[in-house]
């Protein structure tokens, strides 16, 4: 298994579980060598005790890998425990030694050789502990501790999801690690910003100002004097400024650290298409020594929103195209490793897109910097999902969870837009489906109340970023003034899938956007599902077909290019993803999905590539319908997605002729298929680019009358084969 070592918290990549030291911050992997027990157990925290049996484990780690998905309506939502020993060498005598979680679902007990460290409620943000003072002390100046996590992914009426689509993954799902630091240190020690924030004021005047505030601690029972000295490089890593300052902190005391960086006039900006970043290297330095260090890596760009002209990066208008994210797969359930986030990742830019949702929770750390480097422009948000319990506790995890959040992604330059809820007005205060419209007054009232507090909360944190919030398309929001609420109004529209027509989505958007003119619109979902073993020549709503997933998107793609006052728009979902006990070809899985949940682009994926990605393609979309039947000489439909200015196609080497693509850059033919494999290949230029795709479908005819069928298979209930 590879691990992350990270030396002032850039990442680097060596075999097993590494012990590193730097000056200043040591940070290291703890995801090796833990044993899991998969049940609630008294005392588990003892580390007396040794009779403990439990399987050996590695992180990331959850228990519902499988559960999830077998025939049983329901699965694990309980407890279970985690131990670790750890050991420090007598070089970690006189550092300070945190423990960081990057999630751990849902609510997480942490103890260090018997003493509880803390309860972390939610499972999407990371969080720590000093353990420094629970260690137990060896004469040769080591130290060990045993590290016991209780993990509860039980629902909880006070931790937010309460009800969800998705599966609410138990265990310690992410990395854990531990981070050595001088007895003097920032704050606010985790794994993104390392508590140091940054932020570029001036750069909508062209001035690369870099604005640096942070937190040191002196954990020494006297005064000391210190040195912060903030340095600015750029990537190829040329030190471009630097700011000294000295301080003087009284025992135990914490001293507030603010700086101003000049890194010159005219920086070269971040966006999607050149995703630019500079770093910028926070230290304490006493006596000569850095004693504590954080790398942060910072882009340069401005951004808006407007109601009638949509969203603009640095100045220019950009079109947000955009897809959502779940953080689960086949097999492993949410427990990914950074590969698999960077996969997902680097696919989703493969299609064109710009822009990502992070539905419905923070995801790992990895992923946000992997969207500043690839320059994908990021809606993240609480998972505050249908509906609230109307108790103070409620909202405070709520709180803190946005809190936690916009702490841990506060760095990042891909993070336009912070997300208090989703859908909030789905379910009743019982957590009952609401059918038409909610009448309750006095809950929609106390709700209404946590929702401006909570979008309060984070205009208060993150001035520089903007609130947002996603309604599905209910009539209350408007009537009791919710979609006010937050700066952009995220909309949930399904008109052709759930309910309605295709054409309908652009009546509904015409509409929000005459009675609310003030409101900038962010289409924050849209999608229709696919079953890829169903396919069919007349593709119907609700049918599950890749034919009328590719329609249902063909159609949006067109009322969305028609909208210019729209801010952005993302697909539901990027992926299939886990949805208990839901209907559909197959059980507890949402899949409306562009590509399947084991991670396999299905047809409709490379419609939007043919849209949104420049680089010359050609497509077949009949990947998911590569095996047909049909009656002997009868017509068989061929589409073709490119992005070229014309597209030449064959079947069994004989040309059909060349035709240029239509609006949403599809071409379609009407062939007969003969009996058997037949080889259709698809062949256009861009330039002296030539660009092609291949591919054989396996066809399997049969006369109108039967005669020559041996078995027949009767499909009930639907027109797809």
């Amino acid at each position: 298994m590879m691990k992350h070592f990270v030396t002032g918290l850039l990442p680097l990549l060596l075999a097993g579980t590494v012990f590193g030291q730097s000056q200043g911050r040591t940070t290291f992997s703890i995801d090796d060598g833990w044993k899991y027990i998969p049940e609630g157990m008294a005392y588990a925290q003892d580390p007396k005790r040794n009779d403990i049996a439990g399987e050996e484990v590695s992180l990331p780690h959850t228990w519902n890998a499988k559960d999830v998905f077998d025939d049983d309506r329901t699965y694990k939502r309980s407890i279970g425990w985690y131990r670790k020993e750890l050991h420090f060498g007598k070089e970690y005598a006189n550092k300070r030694l945190f423990l960081w979680f990057e999630g751990a679902g849902q609510v997480a007990d942490v103890y260090v050789n018997g003493a509880f460290l803390g309860r972390h409620r939610g499972g999407y943000t990371g969080f720590g502990y000093d353990i420094t003072d629970e260690l137990r002390r060896n004469k040769d100046g080591s130290s060990d501790g045993l590290v016991a996590v209780e993990v509860n992914n039980a629902h909880d009426p006070m931790v937010p999801p309460l009800s969800i689509g998705y599966a609410s993954y138990g265990g310690i799902y992410r990395d854990a690690w531990v981070i050595a630091t001088g007895a003097v240190h920032f704050t606010g020690v985790n794994n993104n910003s390392g508590g140091v924030f940054l932020s570029t004021p001036d750069i909508a005047t062209g001035k690369g100002t870099v604005s640096v505030r942070s937190t040191v601690a002196n954990e020494t029972g006297g005064a000391a004097s210190f040195t912060v000295i903030n340095e600015v490089y750029d990537a190829a890593g040329k030190l471009l400024k630097t700011s000294t300052a000295d301080y003087t902190a009284g025992a135990h005391q914490h001293v507030s650290v603010t700086a101003t960086v000049d890194a010159g006039e005219h920086p070269r900006l971040w966006s999607p298409d050149d995703p630019y970043l500079y770093r910028v290297k926070s230290r304490i330095v006493q006596n000569g020594k850095t004693i504590d260090e954080v790398d942060n890596r910072i882009g340069f760009r401005w951004f808006s929103f407007d109601s009638n002209k949509g969203f603009s990066l640095n100045g220019k208008k950009l079109v947000l195209h955009g897809t959502t994210r779940h953080q689960d797969m086949q097999g492993k359930g949410d427990a990914l490793s950074p590969e698999d986030h960077e996969r997902d990742m680097r696919m989703i830019k493969e299609m064109g897109v710009n822009f990502i949702r992070l539905a419905h929770y923070p995801q790992a750390p990895r992923v946000l910097e992997l969207a500043d480097e690839l320059g994908l422009i990021i809606w993240e948000e609480v998972p505050v999902v249908n509906y609230m319990t109307l108790d103070p506790e409620f909202f405070h995890n709520a709180q803190n969870m946005l809190l936690e959040m916009i702490h841990q992604g506060y760095n990042h330059p891909s993070v336009v837009m912070w997300g208090s809820m989703n859908e909030i007005l789905l379910y009743s205060k019982e957590g009952v489906r609401i059918q038409h419209h909610i009448d309750d007054t006095a809950y929609i009232a106390a709700l209404k109340h946590y929702a401006v507090r909570l979008d309060s909360t984070i205009r208060a944190e993150d001035p520089t970023r903007y609130s947002t919030m996603a309604m599905h398309l209910s009539n209350d929001y408007a009537k009791f003034g919710l979609d006010r609420i937050s700066q952009v109004a995220g909309h949930n529209i399904y008109d052709g899938w759930y309910s309605g027509t295709l054409d309908d989505f652009g009546k509904d958007l015409d509409a929000i956007h005459r009675d609310e003119p003030q409101q900038n619109i962010f289409i924050s979902e849209y999608g229709a599902e696919c079953e890829v073993r169903l396919n069919t020549e007349h593709p119907q709503r609700q049918d599950y077909t890749g034919e009328y997933q590719r329609l249902y998107h063909e159609s949006y793609i067109r009322q969305i290019d028609a909208r210019p006052f729209l801010c952005g728009t993302a697909i539901w979902n990027e992926f299939d993803f886990s949805q208990p006990n839901i209907g559909g070809p197959r059980g507890h899985r949402n899949q409306k999905g562009l590509v399947t949940w084991d991670r396999h682009p299905k047809d409709a994926y490379y419609l939007y590539k043919a849209n949104w990605n420049p680089a010359p393609m050609v497509y077949i979309a009949s990947r998911d319908w590569r095996v047909r039947g049909g009656e002997r000489n009868a017509s068989s439909t061929i589409d073709v997605y490119s992005n070229l200015d014309q597209v030449t196609l064959t079947v069994n080497g004989v040309s059909l002729g060349a035709k240029r693509p239509d609006d949403v850059h599809k071409t379609r033919w009407s062939v007969q298929l003969k009996d058997g494999p037949n080889i259709v290949r698809a062949t256009g230029k861009s330039g002296n680019h030539p660009a092609s795709d291949e591919l054989v479908i396996d066809y399997h005819a049969y006369d109108a009358d039967l005669h020559d069928v041996k078995t027949l298979s009767v499909n009930v209930g639907s027109n797809a084969q």
